[in-house]
């Protein structure tokens, strides 16, 4: 599975592989490592990779994770590509914005008649029992908006529409 990790200003393509030998990982496409990962104890976690061991501080955030490694503080967000594909808005077809998954609509964060840009939260859809921000893959005025605040959708539901100048 491939997970967006942003470390910093710096987003990373991080691909994880499960084996009986431990996790193969590559980081942008780079060639895959063979990784030993133990949980001693609650939040830390032992790593072994290669020759190389090293012990990591985890402590989880709102948007992913504290991670101290020799007491240098690294704030990691983490995102899995179910998650995504909801945060980026299932796909925009002429404007439509839809989502990839079922969920329950928790907050409706913009109004009809508003003008966003690409990238603008528009909603936030639980799904999966996370909340997942719905963002705008266009720039322009919002002329329709199709659910509202606890509403259910289904897969592929229709969430708003988007014209551009």
């Amino acid at each position: 599975m491939t997970y967006e990790v942003t470390v910093g200003e710096h987003c990373y393509q991080v691909c994880v592989e499960r084996s009986a030998e431990g996790y193969h990982v590559s980081v942008d496409g780079g060639p895959q490592q063979l990784i030993d990962v133990r949980r001693p104890q609650e939040g830390v976690l032992s790593v072994l990779q290669g020759d190389y061991s090293y012990e990591a501080g985890l402590v989880e955030q709102a948007k992913g994770w504290d991670v101290d490694i020799y007491g240098v503080r690294h704030a990691c967000e983490v995102v899995d590509p179910k998650r995504r594909a909801l945060r980026l808005g299932g796909g925009a077809n002429e404007g439509v914005v839809s989502t990839a998954m079922p969920g329950r609509i928790v907050r409706v964060l913009r109004g009809q008649g508003e003008a966003v840009e690409a990238g603008d939260a528009l909603l936030i859809v639980e799904a999966m029992k996370m909340e997942n921000e719905i963002k705008a893959p266009i720039s322009g005025a919002l002329v329709e908006v199709l659910v509202s605040e606890g509403d259910t959708v289904e897969a592929g539901a229709k969430l708003v529409r988007i014209e551009t100048a």
